[in-house]
């Protein structure tokens, strides 16, 4: 397991806080992608541009970090979507999309979301959609 527990932050954000998004949303420590995903995402708060190279450089960058092919860490991650998709219902990933999502995001739209999430602070919204 990838420990993630260290004193580094990006704008007050560290890798901890990731990790404890992904668990609210359903995400479960014991897929290998949720190490995969805190990387990624914490790199994209520290690169913001990283964002739209995910496949040329995040999916590199975490491979040799964690010693795994490109491919992999590609897989990893969508399966960790696919788990927090296929949960009875999408409340939190609405939450934290802030908007209803219709379909399943691609792991590019699941970093941004995570990352705009974190960066920005929770979306708001009236009370009527929160319950629904």
């Amino acid at each position: 397991m990838y420990n993630y527990r260290s004193d580094e932050q990006v704008s007050g954000i560290k890798q901890e806080d990731i990790a404890k998004l992904l668990r609210s949303m359903g995400a479960l420590g014991n897929y290998r992608g949720f190490d995969y995903i805190v990387f990624i995402v914490f790199r994209i708060l520290q690169q913001p541009n990283m964002i739209y190279w995910v496949t040329k450089q995040a999916y590199p960058e975490a491979a040799r970090f964690f010693r795994v092919t490109p491919g992999s860490v590609e897989r990893s991650i969508r399966t960790v979507i696919g788990a927090i998709w296929d949960k009875y219902d999408h409340s939190d990933l609405d939450r934290v999309a802030g908007r209803r999502m219709e379909d399943i995001p691609t792991n590019g739209e699941f970093f941004d979301i995570v990352a705009a999430y974190l960066s920005y602070g929770s979306f708001p919204r009236d009370e009527k959609y929160l319950k629904q």
